[in-house]
């Protein structure tokens, strides 16, 4: 518990203060390896409050269960809503254009007034970094993401994939450490695209904030052997497109993305993987692409 934290994710540090001194966060499990006293590059101040129910600026967006994305003038809202609270907002994030600050308003239900809730759990944080990174920093994909011996291998998916499967192949190996196997972020830093873990984690709940240089991007297809088929950089484009997490709401974000991705189809190669289940796979991705 905190009354300050710091969270550090892909290399930008979230600066969290509480505006009442006397009130302390609970910090999520998956969240504490992202701990760090790096200088901030988001500052945002979280507090209680019961005027959630009063309306901010017109939705752009509605996730359609979790989050809706709204905007007021030059500032954004997200609103999260959840149907076991009832129709109004439990937590709002008011945002400046370039979501580097705000504020976190937060409706407590409960007896103890001095414990908030994480004031970045489910969905805050994974919206507010697809907005930020869309700014010109990166790409949040749907991806497991795994660091072999400084090589960075990213199995891209959507629902249902493969992607905590491919994640437990590798999570007993020496020499490995398994990013995230959900969510992955890419950045491009000096020229080199790098993958970064993120505390967004799926059914293995495996996460780390390491960083490593992207070697090599397979887009997963479940199969009855292990084969992998390269990709023409128009159609790993158009793949991962389907498997990151636009911003459908910005047009100069998604010219973004669209431009991202297609340098990272170009700097790494990309193949479609059938893979079996087993400790064959480890192998056989090791081999791919080698000459």
């Amino acid at each position: 518990m905190s009354k300050h934290l710091r969270v550090g994710i892909a290399g930008i540090v979230l600066d969290l203060a509480s505006a009442d001194d006397s009130s302390q966060f609970e910090i999520e499990d998956s969240y504490v390896p992202f701990l760090t006293h790096g200088q901030p590059e988001v500052v945002l101040r979280v507090e209680r409050s019961d005027l959630l129910d009063e309306g901010f600026g017109e939705t752009v967006f509605d996730s359609g269960g979790s989050w809706m994305l709204c905007r007021d003038g030059r500032r954004w809202g997200i609103k999260m809503v959840s149907p076991a609270l009832g129709s109004h907002p439990y937590q709002i994030a008011i945002l400046e254009p370039d979501f580097a600050s705000g504020d976190i308003y937060l409706k407590v239900h409960r007896a103890s007034q001095e414990l908030l809730p994480f004031p970045l759990r489910y969905p805050l944080a994974e919206v507010l970094m697809i907005n930020l990174l869309s700014l010109g920093k990166g790409v949040l994909l749907h991806a497991c993401g795994v660091n072999d011996h400084g090589r960075g291998l990213i199995f891209a998916g959507t629902s249902g994939a493969g992607k905590s499967t491919m994640a437990g192949l590798w999570k007993d190996e020496q020499g490995v450490t398994i990013l995230s196997d959900d969510r992955v972020i890419v950045r491009e830093k000096d020229g080199l695209f790098w993958a970064y873990g993120t505390p967004w984690h799926g059914d293995i709940k495996l996460s780390s904030p390491e960083a490593v240089p992207l070697d090599r991007v397979f887009v997963l297809r479940q199969g009855g052997e292990n084969r992998a088929a390269p990709l023409e950089a128009e159609t790993a484009l158009t793949s991962l497109l389907v498997r990151s997490f636009p911003t459908y709401w910005n047009p100069e974000g998604m010219r973004f993305i669209l431009d991202f991705l297609e340098r990272m189809s170009y700097a790494a190669p990309c193949y479609n993987l059938d893979f079996l289940p087993d400790r064959s796979t480890v192998d056989f991705v090791r081999t791919v692409g080698d000459a």
